[in-house]
């Protein structure tokens, strides 16, 4: 096993699990730049490490302090304004320009397995309270990436750390469309036209974002949904678990025809955004990759009966995430 101060932020570290599966891992934004499975890629990513720094799409990159959304980059915590930076549309995405997608972590031990990168995030930064220290354990078993986070302020914060991988799971790098996705989910969240929460749920059955059985992407695509207009395409999370929350749970399930290949995500997170690649690219295209991406709900911060996205100061945060290849 190898520590800390051997590694630069863009050489990737390589993991195996001896048995098929392995997964190329920046230290540059916690970043996992390539996930194989008997030789086959199975996430995008770039032909060279350095092209990550011009990544506008969040490719593999670990995020925080708050995945997706909140609006206008505004909120309360304890009663007192928070002013938080925008970077998409007015709002504060992914935990704003300067999110942990773009932070150096530092790499604090390897094995042939498994790595744990470490960031910390200083008070104030990107408008977020306290000086937030993140903790991430990635390791390869049975075909299956782990990433296990825990975190811990000094100051009560807000938080919600997850990963955004996308994934194609065809050999030839065709369009998602063809994938089957299975959700664990009942309702979803509807989204005004900037993706921001309306703060009600909406039950799932008979419409286009009804995955309880598997479908491909194609087929709920084609309902022609207002809410699929709005953000052409799938950009929504999905209630996957009923409180209490922090239980281990399978989410989604993705599968190629095309390849054989199936997904299974499981996660301790309350919900599961759904995006469809709607906006990716050159050297992409558009639908070339998905994101399952488990996290708690959009905008939590400012809704009302949503989980909560509040850390106390000195309470750990620890939240699991497992991608399940078959």
């Amino acid at each position: 096993m190898t520590t800390s101060g051997q590694y630069n932020h863009l050489q990737p570290l390589h993991l195996t699990d001896g048995n098929g599966l392995e997964l190329d891992l920046l230290p540059f934004g916690a970043t996992i730049s390539a996930i194989r499975l008997d030789g086959q890629q199975i996430t995008l990513g770039y032909v060279a490490p350095e092209l990550f720094l011009h990544d506008s799409f969040y490719l593999g990159a670990s995020i925080g302090r708050f995945a997706n959304r909140i609006a206008n980059g505004r909120c309360r915590l304890n009663g007192q304004p928070l002013t938080l930076n925008v970077n998409n549309g007015g709002h504060c995405l992914h935990g704003g320009t300067g999110g942990f997608h773009r932070a150096d972590w530092q790499v604090l031990q390897q094995a042939k397995n498994s790595a744990e990168l470490y960031y910390c995030a200083a008070d104030g930064e990107q408008g977020f309270p306290g000086r937030l220290e993140v903790w991430q354990q990635i390791s390869l078993q049975d075909a299956a990436v782990s990433m296990r986070f825990r975190a811990r302020a000094d100051k009560d914060t807000l938080i919600n750390l997850t990963n955004h991988c996308y994934f194609n799971l065809n050999t030839d790098g065709s369009s998602i469309e063809n994938h089957q996705l299975q959700l664990n989910a009942g309702h979803y969240l509807p989204t005004d036209s900037s993706s921001i929460p309306t703060g009600r749920l909406q039950a799932v059955a008979g419409s286009a974002f009804d995955f309880l059985r598997p479908r491909t992407i194609a087929d709920a695509l084609a309902q022609g949904d207002a809410q699929l207009q709005l953000a052409s395409g799938f950009d929504h999370c999905f209630v996957t678990a009923a409180q209490p929350y922090n239980a281990l749970h399978q989410q989604a399930r993705l599968h190629s025809a095309q390849s054989g290949l199936t997904l299974t995500v499981y996660s301790t997170q309350p919900g599961i955004q759904l995006y469809s690649g709607n906006f990716l690219a050159a050297p992409f295209a558009p639908r070339q990759g998905l994101c399952l991406e488990a996290q708690n709900w959009p905008d939590a911060p400012n809704q009302s009966g949503f989980p909560s996205a509040l850390l106390l100061a000195g309470h750990w945060y620890v939240q699991e995430i497992i991608y399940s290849f078959q």
